[in-house]
């Protein structure tokens, strides 16, 4: 009987041995400024006593994980996040500013996306506002160059059987570049490293007038996950802006909402729209993880697939045979004697 109670013991006990104790606390808020020491980072230092050192699995597998326990599949930005930054957005606010203010419908308007606001212009102002699109875009594509890590870290999410996708304000085209270089960059034959792509002039469908909205909006990431057959909730979403990415990641329910601050810095990303700063709105711009590289991220999620490998070399070790159910690790082994219970 002794026995029978030290081994049931022992078994409840294993799921806090198994999972890890030690979870983050509350999530702390961002507001227009995203600022690294705000937020959980993998740099394992915070200017914030009450945010703990993100240095073991345990801050990414917890009773409220950072990370999707099981990760499906992940979710890029494009500009900023797999290529280094060089879309040049002040440049970008200011030219569309002035087409708008000269425009005869535009100059009553207030300013807001400078992606959004050449559809309410004069057909003269949508072809001003597409000709420095082009123009800027064109130059970042001619600079473009892979984020230090990307490579790798799309080429382990593949080993591992995770999808991966892209979803950009940029345009469709510019994202085929984006795969080519890293198609070279990476040994992977003819396969696609990203799919779906979701641009800015992407629709769901054929037939449909409109194109997806995009980020903020989480329309786009809804349509990845129904393309890929899995919920929101189990996706990881990366992308170098709060106001974009973390809030488009956040609306749609994402698993994990993942920051990248490139060496700690935070660059201009902003295309001109306003952002609400009552708590809901804040939460939205709040990231579950922080990350100044892309190598941190590859870290973060192999501890991730690394414990589900050790939970489910747990479970195999737990089989049933006719003296009862055995569970057996390094240390020691306790066997539980079937019980039966007899009728009244």
């Amino acid at each position: 009987m002794i026995r029978l109670a030290t081994a049931v013991l022992l078994l409840l006990l294993l799921p806090s041995v198994v999972c890890f104790t030690s979870s983050p606390t509350k999530r702390n808020s961002v507001g227009n400024t995203v600022g690294l020491l705000d937020n959980y980072s993998v740099s394992g230092e915070s200017s914030n006593p009450l945010i703990p050192e993100l240095n073991d699995a345990s801050r990414l597998i917890s009773k409220d994980p950072l990370l999707p326990l099981t990760p499906f599949g992940v979710i890029f930005d494009m500009d900023g996040t797999l290529i280094k930054h060089s879309i040049n957005f002040a440049e970008m606010r200011q030219r569309i500013y002035e087409v708008v203010d000269a425009d005869p419908i535009g100059k009553d308007l207030e300013k807001d996306c400078v992606l959004e606001m050449p559809g309410r212009l004069t057909e003269h102002g949508q072809r001003r506002c597409n000709e420095i699109f082009a123009d800027i875009e064109q130059r970042a594509v001619d600079d473009m160059q892979l984020q230090d890590g990307g490579a790798e870290l799309v080429q382990f999410l593949i080993e591992s059987g995770l999808k991966t996708a892209v979803l950009t304000r940029n345009k469709e085209k510019n994202v085929v570049h984006m795969m080519e270089l890293y198609k070279n960059e990476m040994s992977i034959n003819n396969e696609i490293p990203f799919d779906p792509i979701v641009a800015r002039n992407t629709k769901a469908n054929p037939n449909d007038e409109e194109p997806l909205k995009s980020k903020p909006h989480p329309d786009g990431i809804r349509h990845i996950c129904k393309l890929w057959g899995c919920e929101p909730s189990d996706v990881i979403f990366v992308g170098d802006s709060a106001n974009d990415d973390i809030a488009a990641a956040n609306r749609a329910g994402c698993g994990g909402a993942v920051l990248l601050q490139q060496g700690g810095c935070q660059l201009d990303t902003d295309s001109g729209y306003a952002v609400g700063d009552s708590e809901s709105e804040v939460m939205e711009r709040t990231p579950t993880l922080c990350i100044d590289s892309l190598w941190e991220l590859k870290l973060c999620i192999e501890a991730v697939l690394d414990e589900q490998e050790k939970t489910r070399a747990v479970k195999a070790e737990v089989s049933g045979n006719e003296d009862g159910y055995m569970y057996s690790s390094e240390s020691f082994s306790v066997v539980i004697p079937p019980i039966s219970v007899k009728g009244v």
